[in-house]
């Protein structure tokens, strides 16, 4: 959390000026920012600063209001410490709750510790810059969005002196930010009363409000605001994606380019079609009511918010805060606005995991026979989907252990008669769908890379979701791409493994293999049902 020291302004200054410079505080890297003084640590080869705030605090009055940009900065802070992640469940909601991930866990949670300190003032920002870089040097930016469904995760989870060392040693020197944004119901609120007062999606202005203090501020730490790119996993990947999509494409020079991995927009409610989450919150609470039932939520006792919003079962919550079409913010449908063109012309890089439905077919084990697959197709993966189109996946998609997911596994990790089937279809229709279409929409305006990971393949649940994250903050591979990526917006650098881009007529794709050797090779792996799930999604959305 931010410490600030009382200094008098008279003083401070005496001593400095609005203009960019860094100076030395007994020993630690510190940074003047408008009439403030920032004091960071060293970590590893980096200069940290953590936790600053990039507006002011969405409290009090503040709460279920958009952003609103900081005062000048004055006085002395201390930033040596993470600020808290924005209110949710300390424990996400699936963690222990579900078989045959363990592995997979304790992987992932020895790499990216979990999130403990939680509060509604989160807003804050971090900043990795190689040690002793000063105003001027004008490295570029690589933004790190955090995975968690929009109902948790936090920056604090995430080591950017992994990706600062490394882009040291390849001599491409980068400085990694990461940032918290608002979640579950302080950040995703829909309905009627939202829309009016222009809270819908406060999440992503959030995202969009700490890229503007980015271009403000970022040269302070020797950054160039010219070279911004945006990285993110599932939620991140997700942010990242309507972050190009916003404003009908016109970044506002906020970022150049972006790498989205493991999430992309799916279909999307109105904010009308959750008025329900909206009315359940109100009735969970003491505003149930109340004739200004939001400008109650924004006064009640944060405890009381907060109890109200876990009232929510555990089940529901992915789907009650949630990214919404508010014809503002998001203006009409992810893929007609690709359609249409209304997207940031940006250099990117999309990636998918292998087998990127296995966690979720993890929670439908109950799921055992033909007739509940198709129930399930029908009720929440493409509702309203008829009989017919429902005969067409199952024959596409058949019961067969050794074509589901895990891939290439044989009859092996099937939990269940149907485990794999559904691993396949979700796997399909929520990721690897959405990053196809993605692609083949926009490669032909704009330089665009791709990638499947086929590594860290563990029994039950294969190359899962996020899984790549174990190379790219290993660091890996995929992390010198990254670096060069940001750097260059371009993958390679002229050495090593070379890495094509990905256009319709030659759809070329990166392949990290088990062994964590490389390939490439076409992206054409099940297209068939591929473009069947695409096109239903956007005809049945979940």
């Amino acid at each position: 959390m931010v410490g600030l020291v009382s200094v008098s302004l008279a003083v401070l200054s005496g001593l400095v000026s609005t203009s960019a410079l860094t100076v030395s505080t007994h020993g630690s890297p510190s940074v003047v920012l408008d009439r403030g003084t920032f004091i960071g640590k060293h970590n590893g080869s980096a200069d940290a600063y953590l936790g600053i705030p990039y507006v002011q605090p969405p409290v009090g009055n503040l709460r279920y209001r958009q952003a609103v940009p900081n005062e000048p900065y004055e006085g002395t802070y201390n930033v040596t410490d993470f600020g808290p992640a924005c209110p949710q469940a300390v424990t996400p909601p699936t963690s222990g709750t579900v078989p045959f991930i363990g592995a997979f866990e304790s992987l992932f949670s020895a790499k990216f510790p979990a999130i403990t300190n939680v509060g509604e003032d989160c807003l804050s920002i971090n900043i990795w810059a190689p040690k002793g870089t000063k105003p001027g040097a004008d490295l570029p930016v690589v933004v790190w969005l955090h995975n968690g469904a929009f109902v948790w995760g936090g920056s604090a989870q995430w080591d950017g002196e992994i990706i600062v060392d490394r882009s040291i040693q390849n001599r491409e020197p980068v400085i990694f930010v990461s940032l918290n944004f608002r979640l579950n119901a302080f950040g995703f609120l829909p309905g009627q009363e939202a829309k009016d007062a222009g809270i819908t999606n406060l999440g992503l202005r959030d995202q969009r409000q700490a890229l503007k203090w980015i271009q403000q501020y970022i040269h302070n730490f020797g950054g160039d605001h010219k070279r911004v790119t945006l990285w993110g996993a599932n939620a991140g990947g997700i942010s990242g994606a309507f972050q190009m999509l916003n404003n009908n494409g016109d970044t506002e020079g906020l970022f150049s380019g972006a790498w989205m991995q493991c999430g992309f927009p799916l279909p999307l409610n109105n904010y009308t079609e959750l008025q329900g989450t909206y009315d359940i919150l109100v009735n969970l609470t003491t505003c149930r009511g109340s004739s200004d039932s939001l400008d109650c939520l924004r006064q009640l006792p944060y405890d009381d918010l907060v109890a109200g919003m876990f009232a929510i079962p555990t089940d529901e919550r992915f789907g009650r805060w949630q990214v919404v079409i508010d014809d503002e913010f998001i203006v009409d449908q992810p893929e007609t606005l690709l359609r249409e063109g209304r997207v940031a012309r940006i250099p990117y890089i999309v990636a998918d995991t292998e087998d990127e439905g296995t966690q979720t077919a993890l929670n439908l084990t109950a799921i055992t026979t033909d007739e509940e697959v198709a129930s399930y197709l029908t009720v929440d993966g493409l509702p309203g989907l008829p009989q017919d189109q429902v005969n067409l996946i199952l024959n596409l998609y058949p019961s067969d252990p050794a074509a589901g997911s895990p891939f290439g596994t044989g009859d092996l990790y099937n939990i269940t008669p149907q485990y794999k089937r559904l691993a396949a279809i979700i796997g399909d229709l929520e990721f690897h769908a959405q990053r196809r279409f993605f692609l083949n929409e926009t490669s032909h305006q704009q330089p665009a890379w791709s990638y499947l990971s086929k590594e860290f393949k563990l029994p039950f649940v294969g190359a899962t979701d996020l899984s790549d994250l174990l190379n790219l903050y290993g660091p890996g591979d995929l992390t010198d791409y990254l670096i060069n990526f940001v750097a260059r917006g371009n993958p390679n650098n002229g050495s090593g493994f070379f890495w094509p881009q990905w256009t319709k007529s030659d759809p070329n794709q990166l392949n990290i293999q088990n062994d964590s050797s490389l390939t490439i090779e076409p992206d054409t792996f099940r297209s068939e049902g591929i473009n069947l799930l695409m096109a239903l999604n956007i005809q049945y959305p979940e």
